[in-house]
């Protein structure tokens, strides 16, 4: 609730961004070749970015903080920056959740690449904080 927070606090908005990166499943075994896979996996995402921003939506709501919602497909950091940037932020604030070398390997850091490629400031905040 942190980020809610500020805006509340800045008498600003909320945008909440989910973004399902679809090219990093073509690393999973079976993913192209087993039936229906690739649609059960895609719609698992699909709602999972839905709960998501619904999730953020109803804090800020409760806040009464406006909140913008985009789901968008892509590179999570470049699909993050061009939202912040369309979207005119002052501020990003992001989860920022530890993971292990494989995980790393294959998903990348996407707070890294954001706050290293961020014209606006960047807050990460450790674990579940951010909301």
């Amino acid at each position: 609730m942190i980020g809610i927070d500020i805006a509340r606090r800045a008498n600003g908005t909320v945008t909440a961004v989910y973004v399902m990166d679809i090219s990093r499943l073509s690393h999973l075994p079976g993913y192209a070749t087993l039936p229906g896979l690739k649609e059960k996996i895609l719609a698992l995402i699909q709602d999972e970015g839905r709960q998501a921003i619904e999730f953020v939506q109803d804090r800020a709501q409760v806040m009464s903080v406006p909140c913008n919602k985009i789901i968008a497909q892509g590179n999570p950091g470049e699909e993050l920056l061009k939202a912040a940037r369309e979207q005119e932020a002052d501020l990003l604030v992001m989860g920022k959740i530890g993971r292990t070398a494989v995980e790393k390997f294959l998903l990348g850091s996407v707070a890294e690449k954001v706050v290293l490629q961020s014209t606006i400031p960047v807050l990460l905040i450790k674990g579940d904080e951010s909301t």
